[in-house]
């Protein structure tokens, strides 16, 4: 039983090691969402230019400033892009969210917090340089309401992982 536990030990010792030296070797590589805003939790980042091709499923990390989340505190943020640029968007029946004629999502006209939030209205060809970012919960704080990313601003490329 002794041997069974130092095995253990050791062996769980060995797993700290190997999660620190990956953690060392690729810092700020992972990214871990908290919220119920996404269905994925776990990002591996890699790097975003302006020659970087980026696409209607894609993933994007953002800085994200609104009162609504954090008292307006900046946030990195990941969203997936739901509509881009050349894509056409459009909204239905006040507040549905078509790309391509594909349903995205409804706007609410509250916060969770009970705050009356406004939708963004847009329909046509999503513009050059320009992305709709959505959530897949119908709470996520995202292009429904303070309309289109604009391609500069994404700092990094989520790859879902989990």
């Amino acid at each position: 039983m002794q041997k069974l536990l130092n095995r253990k030990v050791v062996y769980s010792l060995i797993a700290v090691m190997v999660a620190a030296a990956a953690g060392m070797m690729i810092p700020g590589r992972i990214s871990v969402t908290l919220t119920p805003s996404l269905d994925k939790r776990v990002f591996f980042l890699s790097e975003a230019s302006r020659e970087t091709r980026i696409a209607q499923g894609d993933y994007v990390m953002f800085m994200l400033s609104t009162p609504y989340i954090g008292n307006g505190k900046p946030l990195r943020t990941i969203k997936r892009v739901g509509c881009a640029a050349g894509d056409v968007l459009s909204v239905k029946w006040e507040k549905h969210y078509y790309c391509n004629g594909m349903y995205m999502g409804q706007a609410k006209d509250r916060s969770k917090k009970g705050e009356p939030v406004e939708a963004f209205r847009f329909s046509g060809k999503v513009p050059d340089g320009a992305l709709f970012v959505v959530g897949d919960s119908p709470d996520s704080y995202d292009s429904r309401y303070f309309g289109f990313l604009r391609k500069e601003d994404v700092i990094k490329i989520a790859h879902p992982v989990f």
